[in-house]
C-alpha cells in the first residue's frame, strides 16, 4: 500500500470511527494524537485491531509505545515499517 493511501485509509478510520466525525476538520497528519487526548488506551487498542484487521499488519507489543502514536504521520510509518519483509 502506498504511504498516501495508507494515511488517508488512517486518517478516516481515526475520524469516522475514534472520533465519530467530531473535529475531522482540525485531523491532520501531524495532529498530535495523545497530546489532544485523541487517542486513549480504549481508543489505541480499537486502532490497533484496525491496523490488524483491515490493513493486515500486527504491531507488536514492544513497538506499542508513544513515540509510535504521536500523530498519524508516525502511525503510518510504524505500519509501514512493520510491513518491510524481514531479512
Amino acid at each position: 500500500m502506498e504511504r498516501a493511501d495508507l494515511l488517508e485509509k488512517l486518517i478516516g478510520f481515526v475520524r469516522d470511527d475514534l472520533l465519530n466525525g467530531q473535529a475531522g476538520a482540525e485531523l491532520t497528519p501531524t495532529t498530535p494524537l495523545l497530546e489532544w487526548g485523541v487517542l486513549d488506551s480504549i481508543k489505541t487498542a480499537r486502532l490497533l485491531a484496525f491496523i490488524r484487521d483491515d490493513i493486515g499488519v500486527r504491531v507488536p507489543p514492544k513497538k506499542m509505545v508513544g513515540d509510535h502514536f504521536k500523530d498519524l504521520e508516525h502511525v503510518t510509518d510504524l505500519v509501514l515499517e512493520l510491513q518491510q519483509p524481514v531479512g
